[in-house]
């Protein structure tokens, strides 16, 4: 599968039953990732998959993102793992609209999504907290791991929130077996695909193949690049191999 490139804001909304701004952004063979924009005061239906665990990841906003008998208060950064069986719908409360992406395992089928009657009942709220711990990667960006161990080996899937610090190059590298995006959260810098460069912005998607050098690079003076990162399979770090040109 070849390279892909797109700013996430330029394509086209698709028809959804929740009346909200609804992307089909990209799918991987275990993977897909939805791009979704919530006006004020809006909510999606009550609904559950049989197959799908799903991955909310809020960017913007704030709201309620109950599943099963809980619900918890989101805001930018907040993410939850939703396993198949699991009932669930996404409120806005805020002022502003509330932005997210939601990651498909395996990806979306239409047929997988399964109405379910609203009944009254009392949901345990508590509020979105991140506990792990960031680590440094390999090329440099302090990363925060997004699923836990026992969830990268059962789905074969990673996501991770990487920061490249202002004005910082990560190390050219590449992947034997992992297939990755990025998609960049915050920040602007470029991104190296092959022998292409692309300038990259919030809503910037990047797809690279197995095989092909990349790296990100922070061209800000004063903010830090933002990115989230996505492998499949999932990641390891035998699996990361310097580029021939970026060694000593």
């Amino acid at each position: 599968m070849g390279s892909k490139f797109v700013d996430v804001y330029s394509l086209p909304p698709v028809p959804n039953v929740c009346d909200q701004i609804l992307r089909e952004v990209v799918s991987l063979p275990k993977v897909s990732m939805a791009h979704v924009i919530m006006d004020s005061g809006n909510v999606s239906l009550w609904h559950k998959h049989s197959r799908m665990t799903e991955v909310y990841f809020i960017l913007e906003g704030e709201g309620i993102l109950y599943h099963g008998s809980r619900a918890m208060r989101v805001r930018k950064g907040a993410y939850l793992v939703i396993l198949a069986g699991t009932p669930h719908k996404l409120k806005n409360t805020g002022s502003t609209r509330l932005e997210h992406l939601v990651f498909a395992i395996p990806p979306f089928d239409p047929e997988d999504v399964i109405l379910l009657d609203e009944k009254p009942e009392e949901f345990q709220e508590h509020e979105f907290r991140q506990e792990k711990e960031p680590i440094t990667a390999l090329d440099g960006a302090l990363v925060y791991e997004l699923m836990t161990p026992e969830e990268r080996r059962k789905y074969d899937v990673a996501l991770a929130v990487g920061i490249l610090p202002r004005a910082r190059k990560a190390i050219p590298h590449y992947h034997k077996k992992s297939e990755e995006l990025y998609y960049i959260i915050s920040g602007q810098g470029k991104v190296r695909i092959g022998e292409k460069e692309y300038p990259v912005k919030k809503g910037s998607l990047a797809r690279i193949p197995v095989g092909v050098v990349h790296a990100l690079e922070n061209t800000s003076q004063d903010k830090d690049l933002e990115v989230l990162c996505v492998s499949s399979p999932a990641y390891t770090d035998g699996d990361f191999i310097i580029a021939e040109k970026s060694k000593p």
